[in-house]
């Protein structure tokens, strides 16, 4: 018998495809997209298009395991509730309740694997909490700030477009189901440039390539804004009646020397003047704010400084414009934290307010916690050993806890610094729902097949070992419940919980954002950035740059997929400077660690950068991020992963 069921992708990605599988004699025999979503349409990414291969393969975990002896053994799921409970309790009743941390981050983003940990943690009376981040936390800060929230533009705006700016952002690889409405405006007359310095898979149908230095974006926006002023001539009302601290942005602008400018950025005033015309000549331009300059010291700094720019040459509210980057704020009613609050109150549960560690300082903070000391630590949907900084040290620092808990599929390297692992199952074995943050559809999360082995959902696990700790009955394992509790804001929008199980549904949300002048922030006004301090002088070395690609989601990756060596891409010049030839074993390294990597070389690739890819391979716990260091970003903040510097040495056996 066979039958279709409409589902969603949950993985941390903002297209969130609505997806139809099709299930034959139990087995799901078809993983494909749900044309009914017009963003997502009729294709699925690489990853999405393979997924089964990960979701069917043997390495996936299906049993609980408890290390003894230094080894992983299947156990029970009682004996594996039974003692994660007992040592909760302990470590709790000993420490308190902050000496436990929960760490998650985007491994999941379902409605469900983000308010239930919450909740769990409210009847337990709290924990010390990991936040900051190691992806867009700079740029959603530096949004969130200068306009009160992050919104996009339709993608169908962009056939308003005259210009596209895609500014250290790579949606060919990274955002892949806005292509077709790339490609539409690019055939209507709109011309793309890229900022960026990496020629990325983007670059490869742009007009323009701006391949500015390493960290240059601040230094790049404000010599375009002083160009734009030059031809406004006059200032345009709308930057004070409708706009906060013009006076101050402007004295900071003229503060700066256009040849001083240029160089800091390594740009040309022809580049300059180009981009100049792109937001003042020949608006309307849309702007697209990516990963690759919020990942440095000054990344929020770095996206205010774009967003002024936007803002005052007339590109903000007004069809085929925008400062584009997600739409970040979940559509679901947060009174359901207050009620369970309430009701944990009701069971003699004492809250105490969380402690908060940075995710850019995870080891660290973790190491350096006191009054009193993280003693315990649960992990789910994140996996930090290979995906923050500073990973050998954060293994070290996770080895030497007194117990940790890890919810996975798979045996990742946070795993096997674990106590405990317990199988949890993908959005193909549990139901939910998802707002995605790239478009502005909210999508079924229906399970297609029944967990495999002995996997269970975040849910299910909480509720058991709240049963086991003397709270029965808290966190009934009723997915649909839950949610239907939470939908109140929806339902007001015309959005029912039937309407979304059935498929996507559009949420309101705007086409044109803040086409009105009108903006969330407290005076209702843009925010102008009111000073820059600027970049020190890079320290000696390459600048090792974050680089995704199409076939790897973040750290997961089978062994079958994983290559046995990395390959770093250097400039033929710099290959010819170190004596490195096409092909060579060379080492990677810093002051942390040393990678090897055979060299290739790429013409493409600016003299000052390196480019690390796979950022993962076989039989190895940290990855790129090995050599990583744990640097913050100003705001956020998120982890600073473009400031890593590091020196390439010939192998030598």
């Amino acid at each position: 018998m066979e039958k279709k069921i409409v589902t969603s992708c949950t993985r941390d990605c903002p297209d969130c495809c609505g997806i139809i599988a099709t299930v034959k004699n139990g087995k799901i025999v078809s993983h494909r997209a749900n044309p009914s979503n017009s963003y997502t349409r009729n294709f699925l990414c690489t990853k999405g298009n393979n997924y089964l291969k990960r979701f069917y393969s043997p390495e996936r975990l299906l049993k609980p395991m408890i290390r003894k002896d230094g080894d992983f053994e299947p156990v029970s799921w009682d004996d594996a509730l039974d003692l994660i409970a007992e040592k909760l309790t302990q470590t709790r009743k000993e420490y308190g309740p902050l000496s436990s941390l929960w760490a998650q981050y985007s491994g999941s983003l379902s409605f469900l694997n983000i308010l239930m940990p919450r909740i769990f943690w409210i009847y337990l009376g709290g924990s010390t909490i990991n936040t900051g981040g190691l992806s867009v936390d700079a740029l959603q800060a530096a949004q969130n700030n200068d306009f009160g929230a992050c919104l996009l533009h339709s993608p169908d705006d962009l056939l308003n477009s005259k210009n596209i700016v895609f500014w250290g952002k790579n949606p060919a690889v990274t955002n892949v189901h806005l292509s077709p409405f790339i490609k539409k405006a690019k055939k209507n007359g709109a011309r793309i440039t890229v900022v960026d310095p990496r020629y990325s898979q983007t670059t490869q149908i742009a007009d323009r390539h701006i391949a500015l230095a390493p960290g240059g974006d601040g230094y790049l926006a404000i010599a375009v804004a002083r160009e734009v002023r030059r031809r406004q001539g006059k200032e345009p009302d709308f930057v004070r009646s409708l706009g906060t601290g013009w006076d101050e942005y402007k004295a900071m602008l003229d503060r700066y020397d256009d040849q001083d400018l240029f160089k800091r950025a390594d740009v040309t005033a022809d580049e300059v003047s180009h981009l100049a015309s792109v937001y003042w000549d020949d608006q309307p331009a849309a702007t697209y704010l990516g990963l690759g300059m919020n990942w440095y010291k000054q990344g929020g700094a770095h996206s205010r400084l774009i967003h002024s720019l936007i803002f005052f040459s007339g590109n903000v509210g007004v069809p085929g414009g925008g400062a584009n980057f997600f739409i970040m704020g979940l559509p679901f009613d947060t009174k359901i934290m207050r009620e369970e609050m309430a009701k944990a109150k009701e069971r003699g549960v004492e809250l105490v307010k969380p402690r908060r560690i940075l995710n850019p300082y995870l080891a660290r903070e973790i190491e350096k916690a006191e009054n009193p000391p993280i003693k315990l630590a649960w992990v789910s949907m994140m996996n930090p050993v290979a995906s923050a900084p500073d990973s050998q040290h954060l293994t070290k620092v996770l080895q030497n806890l007194d117990f940790v808990i890890v919810t996975e599929q798979f045996m990742t390297a946070t795993a096997r610094c674990a106590d405990v692992v317990l199988p949890v199952t993908t959005y193909l074995e549990e139901d939910d729902v998802i707002a995605s943050h790239g478009h502005p559809y909210v999508g079924p999360v229906n399970a297609v097949v029944p967990p495999l082995g002995e996997a269970r959902s975040n849910l299910w696990i909480f509720s058991k070992v709240l049963d086991r700790m003397g709270l029965e009955g808290a966190m009934p394992v009723s997915p649909w419940e839950w949610i239907s509790r939470s939908f109140g804001s929806l339902n007001e929008q015309g959005i029912t919980l039937e309407d979304v199980k059935k498929g996507p549904v559009r949420r309101n949300l705007p086409d044109i954002p803040y086409q009105d002048g009108k903006f969330p922030t407290p005076d209702g006004k843009f925010q102008f950035i009111p000073d820059y301090e600027g970049r020190p002088e890079p320290e000696a070395g390459l600048t090792l740059l974050m680089v995704k690609v199409r076939s790897l989601l973040n750290s997961q990756l089978l062994s079958e997929e994983a290559k046995s060596i990395p390959t770093v891409y250097l400039n033929p010049g710099t290959m010819g400077d170190l004596g490195v030839v096409e092909g060579e074993r060379v080492w990677v390294q810093n002051k942390l660690d040393r990678l090897e990597a055979l060299a290739a070389a790429s013409d493409k690739t600016r003299p000052d950068i390196v480019e690390m890819v796979p950022c993962h391979w076989k039989d190895d716990q940290g990855g790129v991020n090995r050599l990583r260091e744990a640097i913050a970003s100003d705001l956020g903040p998120t982890t600073a992963f473009n400031e890593t510097r590091v020196t390439i040495h010939k192998h030598v056996d």
